[in-house]
């Protein structure tokens, strides 16, 4: 495949739709929004609403990057070190928005990304996406690229859970290895949570 070799920016709160607006579209047929929202066209319609809050935290907290005019975007979170104890106020209305089913599911998944996360500093990539008309164009490989990058010279270690066996094969090609465990939903799909050490 070749390399995508658009532009990629660190995003400011000008960009809190547009990239909503991506991962709305990008995490459509995610097994895990797929659980989470069983019904398409309530996902389709909460979508976002569930993915504004937690670009707003990133956005105020970490960093939010976005490749070409909208093609893909990354979150990334600071964890550990000097960045415990934020309380994402963002997602307080989290409930509101997408209705008390969805928010019972989230709540089983966060409690289990919760329980297994792990507690030595590092940067969280809670979400990842490429806007589905440019899927296989290398967009999303290049956004990580350019931020682990940043992580290497930085000596700074990153952390994700894979959604898929395809996009855990992904990024155990940019050098994240699987840790040993699997976080399994209930009747539902299975999380590969991954660990990169700085290159």
């Amino acid at each position: 495949m070749t390399e995508w070799q658009g532009n990629i920016r660190r995003a400011s709160t000008a960009d809190h739709a547009l990239v909503t607006g991506i991962l709305a579209e990008a995490f459509m047929r995610d097994p895990v929004s797929g659980w989470i929202f069983p019904a398409d066209d309530h996902r389709a319609r909460v979508h976002p609403a569930f993915f504004g809050p937690f670009v707003a935290l990133a956005l105020r907290t970490g960093q939010v990057h976005v490749a070409g005019d909208g093609l893909g975007a990354t979150l990334w979170l600071p964890v550990g070190g000097d960045h415990d104890g934020d309380d994402g106020e963002e997602l307080a209305d989290l409930e509101a928005a997408i209705g008390p089913e969805a928010m019972k599911r989230f709540a089983v998944l966060d409690e289990l990304m919760a329980a297994n996360h792990p507690g030595e500093p590092h940067w969280y990539l809670p979400f990842v996406g490429v806007h589905p008309d440019h899927h296989g164009k290398g967009v999303g490989s290049a956004l990580l690229r350019d931020r682990l990058t940043e992580l290497d010279q930085a000596g700074a270690a990153g952390y994700l859970e894979a959604s898929t066996p395809r996009n855990a094969a992904l990024y155990e090609r940019l050098g994240f290895r699987r840790r040993p465990v699997t976080l399994d939903l209930p009747d539902g799909p299975s999380l590969y949570p991954m660990w990169r050490d700085p290159a």
